[in-house]
């Protein structure tokens, strides 16, 4: 039986093959031609003074297809384009670094280029210049930084800046308002030079007003001290070093002060520096949080980033505004472990006292228990994240008696600008409704014509954000109950400095004290937080 079936199935694929070897078919219809093609197209293009690429003028070679057939490659259709002769637009950027001057707009040749740009905050490179300011050798841009300023912003820096075809130039506004030294420290460097295979390239500028003369290390981890990257000669304030080429990988960026005795003032931890960064890195004054003397912002061509100091710490301040509860103290469970720690962070803290701690571990997650003071039952659990870097007020309210107790959490704005103060209202008083708030020039009454509550209906718990405010103005500051012309806060001929950092809270009255009453918190004169051994 398999014999035979092996012997039709080759039988039968000898008649299948014989049967597909028949006559040949008649030729099929001819297919519809396609469209021609586009032809594609070169041309020699000449570039005016003020183009946008080759400011100065020069000469391009274009490519592309003739998409509307006329034969002329038209600018639309370019698609390609090599510049044959060129005068390199000149691009610039900036870096905000003066430690007490107060937000800025940036103009360029009379438009707006940088609005709002805060301390430690900068931008990437742009394109610069205009037909009409071009030179032989390049353009004279004019550059004016605007202070943003609590009544008419003032024009601070107005400069013609002589800039070559073909480099790229950044502008740090350093110094300070106070000290009368505002003004632009200038570093310009070739546009386009190449960076070796498996490198980076890093500047350091000095842009720190009070910092002193330093050396910078760029090492291995942990490695010595050696061979500063401003070689010989001291680091001083608005110098900079050249452009340096460093193979990638793991570094520790440390400062030291050259002053006898003087420790590292800065120490970065390791950092990847990646192949082909070309970086500038630019120290700051630390105006905030931690030991060291400087920050350092790092520009890449695209935006401005903080390295802190690797121990910069994060802090709050302890306010303690429940009127009817003891004297506390406050205990820290650290979230990372599992652990139940309970720290002792505040000792002892009376009904409208405050204290700061000033280094707190970050970035980390804890949660703080109020206790009464020598107990360690918690009345109130408060989470708190801590940021490097980042300071935050809470404030401690409501009433034990009916289990109101609560946190309110306030971000602490510390920098001090010479040009203004700061101050914050917040309704702190549990027992007060909510409220309408007079921010008024002194002399100015509740009912005048104009003297409009700057806030109204603000609830407990709210407050006004950080409102800049002219030093050279005093102020009357009301608090009514919503709709009410009847204050039942005043403070009078509130006189603020040039610098002030102010938060003022509602609070409940407290023995003789007749309806609600203020704390005032001055960031220039905390008490810091003690505890007992």
């Amino acid at each position: 039986m398999k014999r035979f079936s092996h012997v039709a199935l080759l039988a039968t694929t000898t008649l299948f093959l014989a049967a597909c070897d028949g006559d040949d078919g008649m030729d099929g219809a001819d297919g519809t031609n396609g469209s021609d093609g586009f032809n594609s197209l070169v041309a020699f293009r000449d570039l005016p003074v003020g183009d946008l690429d080759c400011l100065g003028g020069g000469r391009a070679f274009d490519s592309g297809l003739d998409t509307n057939r006329n034969d002329v490659l038209d600018l639309d259709e370019i698609v390609a384009t090599e510049f044959v002769e060129c005068s390199v637009t000149p691009t610039l950027r900036a870096l905000h670094a003066s430690p007490d001057a107060p937000l800025v707009n940036i103009w360029i040749d009379g438009a707006p280029a940088l609005p709002g740009v805060d301390f430690n905050q900068g931008s990437g490179f742009v394109k610069v210049g205009q037909a009409a300011n071009v030179t032989e050798t390049g353009a004279d841009v004019n550059v004016q930084v605007e202070a943003i300023l609590p009544g008419d912003d003032g024009v601070v820096l107005d400069a013609d800046l002589p800039l070559e075809f073909g480099t790229e130039t950044t502008v740090i506004a350093s110094g300070t308002i106070e000290g009368g030294d505002f003004g632009p420290i200038l570093v310009t460097n070739p546009i386009g030079t190449p960076i070796a295979d498996g490198s980076f390239r890093a500047q350091v500028v000095h842009a720190a007003p009070n910092a002193p003369d330093v050396d910078v290390y760029v090492t291995a981890f942990d490695a010595a001290l050696e061979n500063p990257v401003n070689g010989a000669a001291p680091l001083t304030f608005g110098a900079s070093t050249g452009q340096l080429e460093v193979l990638a990988g793991d570094y520790q960026i440390r400062v030291v002060a050259l002053i006898a005795g003087e420790p590292v003032v800065y120490d970065s931890g390791e950092i990847s520096l990646p192949a082909g960064a070309d970086l500038m890195i630019v120290a700051t004054e630390n105006v905030f949080l931690g030991e060291s003397a400087i920050q350092l912002m790092v520009l890449d061509g695209t935006a401005a980033t903080l390295l802190y100091d690797a121990a910069t710490p994060a802090a709050a301040l302890a306010v303690h505004l429940s009127e009817d509860a003891p004297a506390v103290d406050i205990l820290a469970d650290v979230g990372s472990s599992a652990e139940i720690e309970a720290l002792k962070l505040v000792e002892n803290l009376a009904y409208t006292e405050s204290c700061a701690l000033e280094s707190i571990g970050a970035p980390e997650d804890y949660t703080l228990s109020v206790v009464a003071t020598g107990d360690t039952t918690s009345v109130l659990d408060i989470p708190y994240g801590a940021v490097v870097n980042e300071a935050t007020a809470v404030i401690v309210s409501g009433l034990l008696s009916t289990s109101t107790l609560q946190a309110i959490p306030l971000a602490i704005d510390g920098r001090s600008v010479f040009t203004e103060a700061k101050i914050r209202l917040t309704h702190g008083s549990p027992s007060t409704p909510n409220v309408d708030i007079y921010l008024l020039p002194e002399g100015v009454a509740i009912g005048d014509e104009g003297a409009d509550p700057a806030f109204t209906d603000v609830p407990f718990g709210a407050d006004t954000g950080v409102l800049s405010i002219d030093p050279s103005v005093n102020y009357d500051v009301y608090v009514t109950a919503t709709g009410s012309l009847t204050p039942a806060i005043s403070v009078t001929g509130f006189d603020t400095t040039p610098g002030q950092v102010l938060d003022i809270i509602a609070r409940d009255a407290t023995g003789e004290e007749v309806g609600p009453q203020v704390l005032v918190i001055d960031y220039d004169a905390l008490d810091t937080c003690v505890v007992a051994d």
